[in-house]
């Protein structure tokens, strides 16, 4: 697995999360410019990713393992902690 992928992952884990906030606590939004800002932010956020020459080297199977559980449990808590 590639650095890239992880930061991939990253990227669409904490766009929603983003989103999902400012949803909820800052402006109430439609469901269809909901969808639409992050589609955009995802795609703008991952072609930035992919500019990175350095993300495209290998990470071992602890360390990829280890991201993703940190990424999952961080969505769950911050679903949580902010009553997302």
């Amino acid at each position: 697995m590639k650095r890239k992928n992880l930061a991939n992952g990253i990227v669409l884990a904490f766009s929603v999360i983003f989103i999902r906030f400012l949803d909820v606590h800052v402006y109430d939004m439609n469901l269809l410019f909901t969808l639409l800002l992050i589609v955009v932010l995802i795609a703008g956020l991952m072609k930035l990713v992919a500019r990175f020459p350095s993300l495209d080297k290998p990470v071992g199977k602890r360390a990829a393992m280890i991201t993703n559980i940190t990424v999952v449990f961080v969505i769950f808590l911050s679903f949580f902690a902010l009553d997302l």
